[in-house]
């Protein structure tokens, strides 16, 4: 099929990786980085190619009458992809994703939110990890316990309650798995009660993770204590910190079981599974 991807292609961006999934799948895959097109709703709507798809990103500023006046020009069918927490979500993604012809989140709260709305042609998928670069990598380890992303809320009252952890704000690509690596114990915080494609990408990486619990994790089969551990609060976060420090033996079974079950959760599946509802 020839798509046109309206999405975020800068470095570190997942649409980069999701465009190469895509097309690695034998689609033909156009880039639309709106975000550096001045009027980018004028120069969409006079868009003329015959495209099967136009996939939408989140596309912060899109207009409803844009994605009319594409679909008319092309033919095309609308799909809407929404990766973040029902937090984010305003009502000028409500408008594209009721207007759009299929639409996919990676939350489980924000499709059971939206499906108040858009009863049909609403599917939960996985936003996984990049097969290509979250891979175990063999690095000795430096750090007791780190915390790989951006530090605010509920995220610094937590760290700042902890001792000795190593927080790197600043990690893509392939530097994001070496990270992982050094670690002992990689913490996760979530936003929102949703999971962020860093559980899979430690997981993916070979990282022992110790996160908060999140709405919707069954969907992925991940099970505490197995494939990953759960915390339920601050007392009990740094009592399992103490515990699997020591306890090498358990760490390394619960990340090389983790590592495994993650495997269905790349964006080669992702991309399929996109395209099999489409």
């Amino acid at each position: 099929m020839k798509i046109l991807f309206l999405g975020v292609f800068t470095e570190g961006s997942t649409n980069n990786s999701q465009r190469d999934c895509l097309r690695n799948l034998g689609h033909e895959v156009d880039e639309f980085s709106y975000r550096s097109i001045s009027n980018f709703n004028r120069v969409l709507s006079r868009v003329k190619e015959n495209y099967d798809i136009l996939f939408i990103s989140k596309g912060n500023g899109l207009s409803k009458y844009t994605i009319d006046s594409f679909k008319k020009n092309n033919n095309a069918k609308i799909a809407f992809w929404f990766m973040d927490p029902l937090s984010s979500f305003t009502g000028e993604f409500l408008e594209k994703t009721i207007c759009s012809d299929i639409a996919f989140f990676d939350k489980k709260k924000t499709l059971e939110f939206i499906k108040k709305y858009k009863k049909e042609n609403c599917f939960y998928i996985c936003e996984g990890y990049d097969e290509t670069l979250d891979i175990e990598q063999k690095v000795e380890k430096e750090y007791n316990i780190s915390f790989i992303g951006n530090v605010y809320g509920n995220r610094k009252k937590l760290l700042e309650r902890l001792d000795n952890v190593n927080i790197i704000t600043s990690a893509y690509g392939s530097q994001h798995s070496i990270e992982v690596g050094k670690s002992k114990i990689n913490l996760n915080i979530c936003t929102d009660q949703c999971a962020s494609d860093r559980i899979y990408k430690i997981l993916a990486a070979g990282g022992f993770l110790l996160t908060d619990d999140w709405e919707g994790r069954e969907l992925t089969d991940l099970v505490d204590g197995k494939d990953l551990v759960i915390y339920k609060d601050i007392d009990d976060l740094q009592t399992k910190i103490i515990h699997y420090l020591q306890d090498e033996k358990s760490r390394n079974k619960i990340s090389k079981n983790g590592k495994e079950k993650v495997k269905e959760l790349t964006r080669t599946n992702w991309a399929k599974k996109i395209m099999e509802k489409i």
